[in-house]
Order: structure tokens, then sequence, then C-alpha cells
């Protein structure tokens, strides 16, 4: 029997709190705010868990590692980007030594610095940011709220976080699938310029402040890297469907109680195929991956290294490229999620109605199935 494939995917804590997660980490849970970062977030990487049983239909194999470093986006962002570089070239060796042929990089190890450029040209194995395959199953997310809802080529779709790498992706891609998009960045000057790099009539509308922008819309699409602090969620409209991509999430389940009126769903998973196995105290079920891990684990699987993601351009047909090679070896979009429950299409249609009432409005409200 041919042997697997092997790849290594690596990952970060959310936030400091994440650090608890770890068994040998749980005494942070004792230090004041701040100090578990400081202390070990410059150690890593180390092996969390080793994945197995990922099989296509074909009969092809895949296992792997999941390697964790100890840093936090926040950290990651206060420091320079040198001493992240140097963290995940040495797990991409570690990866090499055991058969490794790809390395992911997960959440914010894919944003710092030049979005993975400088790693792959140091790294002894090719490296993928998995940012093509998030939005292909952002796109296919948005796709399955529309076969329950209105047309998606009758929809305006805000995206917030627009001038980021997958933001920027999904927004071009919406510009000629809906009636139009409208960009939401930090930065007035970086969103006006990529407004004005679209096609006119594609962009309804493009700035910094989303309390003027998001009540135009029923869909939305958070990618940034802000950690609940991008969206407000009073400023939704009745019946809005969030797609989350960010980690941390752009929402908290915190702020998503106050709008039972509007759903917020995880966009960036996926499938996997077969039946893996691993034993971590994992966030998600050990069927469903983010979408940037299914990615390095697609191309292990594919030999398929020339559609690695890197650098801050994503283009189309690497994203259609990838999707398809995804469905042909039985990844498959992960369905309704809203922080870490499965929703129904039923329950997902009675929200899109918009007809649920918002918290704190005087009237009752149906309990929150998420």
């Amino acid at each position: 029997m041919t042997p697997p494939a092997r790849f290594l995917f690596v990952v970060h804590p959310p936030e400091e709190r994440d650090l608890q997660r770890i068994q040998h980490l749980k005494w942070t849970g004792i230090l004041p705010k701040g100090w578990a970062e400081r202390l070990v977030g410059s150690l890593g990487p180390f092996p969390l868990f080793k994945m197995t049983g990922i099989e296509t239909p074909q009969g092809n194999r895949c296992e792997g590692w999941v390697m964790g470093l100890l840093s936090t986006p926040r950290l990651m962002m206060n420091r320079p980007p040198e001493a992240t570089y140097r963290l995940l070239v040495k797990a991409a060796e570690w990866g090499a030594k055991r058969g490794a042929t790809v390395m992911g990089l997960g959440a914010f190890t894919s944003v710092v610095g030049d979005a993975g450029i400088t790693v792959a040209e140091r790294s002894p194995i090719p490296v993928t940011t998995g940012n093509a395959l998030t939005v292909g199953a952002t796109l296919a997310s948005l796709e399955a709220l529309a076969s329950l809802d209105k047309p998606l080529a009758d929809e305006r779709v805000a995206i917030v976080g627009a001038t980021g790498a997958i933001g920027s992706a999904v927004a071009r891609i919406l510009a000629d699938r809906t009636r139009g998009v409208l960009l939401l960045g930090k930065d007035a000057q970086k969103t006006e310029a990529l407004a004005q790099s679209f096609p006119k009539g594609t962009v309804v509308d493009a700035g910094t402040d989303p309390r003027a922008l998001l009540p135009k819309v029923k869909r939305v699409v958070g990618v940034t890297s802000s950690g609940g602090t991008a969206i407000p969620v009073d400023a939704l409209a009745p019946g809005t469907a969030v797609l989350d991509v960010a980690l941390p999430p752009d929402v908290s389940r915190a702020q998503a109680r106050e709008r039972p009126d509007c759903l917020f769903l995880e966009a960036g998973e996926i499938r996997l195929p077969g039946k893996p196995e691993f034993s971590y105290d994992w966030p998600l079920p050990k069927e469903i991956a983010y979408a940037c891990e299914a990615e390095t684990i697609l191309i292990s699987l594919t030999g398929r290294t020339d559609l690695c993601t890197l650098g801050r351009e994503i283009s189309v047909r690497g994203v259609e490229s990838l999707w398809n090679l995804a469905l042909d070896n039985g990844f498959s979009w992960a369905g309704f999620r809203s922080f870490g429950k499965d929703i129904s299409r039923d329950e997902v249609k009675e929200v899109l109605k918009g007809s649920l009432p918002r918290k704190g409005d005087g009237r009752s409200i149906k309990k929150d199935s998420w």
C-alpha cells in the first residue's frame, strides 16, 4: 500500500486565554492579564497533535501534524515580522525531517509581513497560506444562503476588511456575481484605491464607517484581524447574514446574542474526506477543518504544490482551480455553522425573513439556537 502523503499546519492561540487549553500551560490561568503571552509568546513551535484517517474517494491517503506557536495575533502585530518568520521556518524544518511535503500557515501567521513569501523562500518545503480555498469556502456559503433566499445576483454584499488578501479577492469575484459590493476598510486611502480598481458600477459604496454602510445590505463578509471590533451588530438590518471568516471572529458570541434577528455564520470551513482522527481539544469537529488547513491537506494529497497560495494577490483562477480540485477529491462545504453548532436550513430561513425581534425591543424573543 502506498504510504500516506504528509503535511504540516501551523496555528496559534487566537487570544491569551487560549493558552490555557494547552495541557502544559494551564498554569498561565493564574497570571494577570498580559503576562502569559509575554512570558511564552516567543516559544515554539511544538507539535500539538497528529491527524490521520484522511482519505479521498479515489483511495489516496494523507496524515499530518498541527503545530503550534504560542504567539497571539496581538503579540505578532507588535513585534517585527522577522521574529515570526524564524519560528515558521523552524517549523518547516521540523516537518521536512518527518516527510511533510507542504506547510500551511494558519490564521494570523498567513498575514504577518508579506503573507508567506519570505517564509516560502527560506523553507525547505512548499508553503501555502490557504487563502484561496478560504475564498472558495466563503463563496460557497454565500451561494448556499442564496439557495434559501434571494439569488446572489439580486444581492449587494459588504466586505469588512476589503483591502486584505481574502477580502479583496472575495470582493472582485462578487463584483461580477451580485448587484454590487460595498467595501469597508480601516484605511480610507487604500479602500478608495481598491474601489477605483473595480469596473465602473460594480462598487456601490466604499469607506471606513461600518455604521454608514452596513445598514444598506443583508449580506456581510467579515475578514479582518480586529478581534470583534469591526462589525457593530447594532448597525445591522434585521435578517442580515454575517459570514465570519476571521480568526479571532469579527463578531463574538456575546455580540451575536444581542441580535437574534441576524445570522452569524462561520464561513471559512471545509468538510474533509475519509474519517479524520486526532486527540486534542480542537475547536472544530474532527471532520471539519478551517479552509486554510484544508488547502494544505489538499495540496499534500494531490501533489499540486503549484497551487500554493502566497502573497496578497489571490487570483480568481487559483480559487477556481483549488475549489474544483477539492470537490474532485471528496472535500465539501461544511454546511451552516454558528459558534461551533450546526444550523438547520429551516433555522436559517427563519432568520433571513427578518421578522424575528431583536433583543431589547420589548417583544418576546425565541430561544437562541446558537
